[in-house]
């Protein structure tokens, strides 16, 4: 789907007498919902909410789970996240395009995902389509942390999808790399590392000193804590949510936009983005490589491009 002023795209709009002009099938799909974002604070977050607001600008409301933080309002942080030079276009064009964003405070490590109970019960009635973004995304973070947020989170999105009312999609962002042990991987589910929720739910309270120790038994075939959580994820999705509509998207590395909304945009050195600035920088002067193996990588705008799609895929 490309974005406005591009070749192929439909202009969406009011005429001037009150009606729209009809957009594409995905355009449609979109007009009149409202959509949950975690994680939209986050790279492709901005992305994702800067590609709804102006290819898809017939949707109602775009709500956005943000952690609370000290001395800072939902509105200081909404204002915060608008001053990014992604979204000028959208303020030069429409300046009160912000008016559709709503801040809510949740926690996705939390029960309920950390929301009130009254934003909860608001958002079962209003959320039709919901996009989780959110993870830690640290090959080394900690268990008890990485746990909470990349499975417990999962596990509280799809009670929360369970509970909407008028639910089309949900997407969950998943990686190329959940199963990163295998030589081939397809469109399928794959056997987890773990599956008991009660050996899963120990992880978090074992002593840091005796997790170091077992870490490696505990991880097998998967190199990282990032990757281990990210399967065990998917395979949650795979045995309570299979009678949702959920469709599970698995980008490979992500480095800055191929073009929209500003070609090479970036705003973080993770992955290969890293790589390339430490080199052109002077600081980084070698490093190992399998000169044989090609890295997969993609811009992140491609990537939203396709969560856009797979929220409509499952939806229509």
């Amino acid at each position: 789907m490309s974005g406005t002023g591009h070749s192929g795209e439909s202009k969406l709009g009011e005429t001037g007498h009150g009606t729209f002009i009809k957009g594409t099938e995905i355009q449609e799909f979109y007009r009149d919902c409202n959509v949950l974002i975690t994680g939209g604070t986050g790279f492709l977050g901005k992305l994702l909410i800067e590609k709804l607001l102006r290819s898809c600008p017939a949707n109602k409301k775009i709500f956005i789970l943000i952690r609370p933080k000290r001395g800072k309002s939902a509105e200081e942080r909404k204002e915060k996240l608008f001053k990014c030079v992604i979204f000028d276009s959208l303020k030069a064009a429409n300046p009160s395009f912000h008016e559709k964003i709503v801040m809510v405070s949740g926690d996705i490590s939390l029960a309920k995902l950390g929301f009130s109970p009254v934003d909860y019960e608001m958002l079962t009635r209003q959320v039709n389509i919901i996009f989780h973004l959110a993870a830690t995304v640290k090959f080394d973070e900690k268990v008890n942390i990485a746990v909470p947020i990349n499975i417990t989170g999962t596990k509280e999105i799809i009670n929360l999808g369970r509970e909407c009312v008028n639910l089309k999609s949900i997407v969950y962002a998943s990686t190329a790399y959940s199963n990163c042990h295998l030589k081939d991987i397809k469109e399928s589910f794959y056997t987890p590392p773990l599956e008991e929720d009660e050996t899963i739910n120990y992880l978090t309270t074992v002593d840091e000193v005796i997790m170091e120790l077992i870490m490696p038994k505990v991880l097998g075939e998967w190199p990282n804590t990032y990757t281990f959580t990210k399967a065990i994820a998917e395979n949650i999705l795979r045995k309570t949510a299979s009678d949702l509509p959920i469709s599970i998207v698995r980008p490979s590395q992500i480095t800055g936009t191929l073009k929209e909304p500003l070609v090479g945009w970036i705003d973080n050195f993770y992955g290969p983005n890293g790589l390339v600035a430490g080199v052109g920088m002077g600081l980084l002067k070698t490093f190992f490589n399998k000169g044989e193996l090609k890295s997969e990588i993609i811009p992140g705008d491609l990537v939203i491009n396709g969560i856009i799609v797979a929220a409509y895929d499952v939806g229509v």
